[in-house]
């Protein structure tokens, strides 16, 4: 029942039906059109300066290494980048390969761009319509797990090969240890999941580096306007990118006020500042864009935001290897600064992506406090990932010591394998699905079946209308032969979760019905969560303990009475 034939019917319709959806739902498509024609523009105006050959000197590194087939060093890398990958591979697979896997696969964004095509995230709550675009023709094709997680296995292997392309300025074995490394931390492997868009904002952002790099070594205006193109993807994959490349704004416009190229004077006559700074300046209108478009959507509360709102300290401690990772490469740079400073190399894309890192991790941790806090997510430091790619970059770029760079990587590896394992101990799909398969065996097709839900208790409103809404949905996409009404009790329902479900429950094809109920009446199977050890919960086991029929290590299952 839960296992999806490798290809859809009617591809071609769906094809067809699930990109409208993408492309026509929201005016998303017009306002980045609009974002499009002012960047051409100002490219139009800046083409002379972009092709000032004097500017951006030393912007990069300007050592390249490439792959020496004669190297065994090089050899022992890229086997361990390769084990890597299998490793991810084989972890994805197995866990639950259903949507039963996590809230998130259960959930409307998942089931609904299923059934119509996925609909961009371009309102009051997120302003990413290009995160994870190629789902609209993904699901449009296949549905099924297997095949859905082996196109994530490719884009893995694509987003490694987009790391070692960028940082070529590091020695090939040092630069894949690098990369077997970070594929194999919880910040990266965590996000191995098909819901996930951080892979799709990593190759972005390499791609566009790539790209700055291109541009500083050719000054040709076709890689200027490949690496604007890709800035302003990864700022609509992504929301926080853009702190990454405000970061590196900052750093060059820091840099020249410090060589005198910007002064108080210089603020009077603003177009001289535009011709020596072009990149920035293209980089800053992307930015104030994004922002115009960002505030023009949002209400007085993000609930986004609120929702993932934590305190400092659980940022510290839920970004506790991210941020030593950061601290060290801060400190290695500060060191080499006062050492040995140099104001000829620009900084732009050398300390700036330091720089920006640091911003997105102040972003994440002090101002927006962001940390996963949905069951299945709390604790994974996935938004950091950004920060932790060019802070370890950077620390195995500078880190000249095999014992250091080999002492370090060993306490990786070792507290990575550890938080992966505890990751995959938390797993519960599988839970899920069985209770699931189980009332497939024992409902009645074609007559309702209500099913009261005591998952819990929620830490917020939002959170228990959340939940509730992965049982409807995912039960409604496997259970087509069947009528399940859910319920769930009622302590966290107010007037505005309650116009939500109505709402929901006005869309047959993607919910089964949502009643919000106190207890479960005569009929109505129960299905209670044993981490639940409420008051409600305990009564509740008590009075139906003589009607237990199934229970697995997560849930019990009692019968109608």
């Amino acid at each position: 029942m839960f296992e999806r034939p490798l290809l859809q019917d009617n591809i071609w319709d769906n094809l067809l039906h699930f990109n409208y959806t993408y492309f026509t739902t929201r005016a998303w498509p017009m306002c980045l059109g609009m974002v499009l024609a002012v960047l051409v523009v100002c490219l139009f105006f800046l083409r002379n300066c972009l092709r000032n050959k004097q500017l951006y000197a030393g912007a990069f590194a300007s050592d390249a290494f490439v792959f020496n087939k004669k190297s065994l060093g090089n050899w022992l890398g890229l086997l361990a980048v390769t084990t890597v990958i299998i490793f991810t591979e084989v972890y994805m697979y197995i866990g639950e390969n259903s949507l039963f896997e996590n809230y998130d696969l259960m959930a409307i964004n998942t089931t609904r761009s299923m059934r119509f095509g996925l609909v961009a995230s371009f309102d009051y709550i997120r302003v990413i319509p290009l995160a994870s675009w190629y789902l609209s023709t993904l699901y449009a094709i296949t549905q099924n797990i297997l095949a859905i997680k082996f196109f994530v296995v490719l884009q893995i292997i694509f987003m490694a090969w987009s790391l070692y392309a960028f940082f070529n300025y590091i020695p090939v074995t040092k630069r894949l240890v690098m990369i077997a490394i970070l594929l194999f931390m919880p910040t990266v492997l965590q996000t191995s999941n098909i819901i996930f868009p951080e892979r799709d904002m990593v190759i972005v952002l390499m791609l566009g580096l790539i790209c700055a790099r291109k541009y500083c070594v050719s000054h040709k205006l076709s890689w200027a306007a490949l690496f604007v193109f890709f800035v302003n993807v990864a700022f609509y994959t992504k929301e926080t990118c853009i702190t990454f490349y405000f970061g590196i704004l900052l750093t060059s416009i820091f840099y020249n006020i410090i060589k005198g190229r910007i002064v108080v004077a210089s603020f009077m006559r603003p177009w001289l500042i535009i011709k020596e700074m072009p990149l920035e300046f293209l980089i800053g209108v992307s930015l104030l864009c994004y922002t115009t478009i960002y505030e023009l959507l949002q209400g007085e509360e993000n609930f986004y935001i609120s929702a993932n709102n934590q305190s400092l300290w659980q940022q510290l401690v839920n970004y506790r290897m991210e941020l030593v990772l950061l601290v060290m490469a801060l400190g290695i740079a500060i060191y080499r600064m006062i050492k040995n400073f140099n104001m000829a190399a620009n900084p732009l894309f050398r300390s700036g992506l330091l720089i920006g890192a640091l911003s997105s991790a102040i972003l994440i941790v002090v101002i927006l406090k962001l940390s996963p806090s949905t069951p299945h997510l709390a604790g994974k430091s996935y938004y950091m990932l950004v920060s932790t790619i060019f802070a370890l970059a950077y620390l195995f770029e500078c880190l000249s010591y095999r014992w250091a760079l080999g002492g370090l990587s060993v306490l990786l590896v070792v507290y990575s394998a550890y938080m992966n394992v505890m990751y995959y101990r938390q797993s519960k799909g599988e839970y899920y699905r069985q209770v699931a398969e189980f009332m497939a065996e024992h409902t009645i097709k074609n007559k309702p079946n209500a099913l009261f839900v005591l998952e819990g208790p929620y830490a917020t409103k939002s959170l228990w209308q959340w939940i509730v809404e992965t049982w409807s949905t995912a039960y409604r996409y496997y259970f087509n032969d069947r009528l399940f009404i859910i319920k769930s009790d009622i302590h966290y329902l107010d007037k505005t979760v309650a116009n939500k479900i109505n709402l929901y429950n006005r869309i047959p094809e993607i919910y089964f019905p949502m009643i919000p109920a106190p207890l479960p009446i005569k009929g109505d199977w129960l299905v209670i969560n044993k981490n639940n050890k409420t008051t409600k919960a305990a009564n509740l086991r008590k009075d139906y303990k003589d009607n237990l029929v199934y229970e697995n290590a997560l849930f019990e299952v009692y019968a109608p009475k």
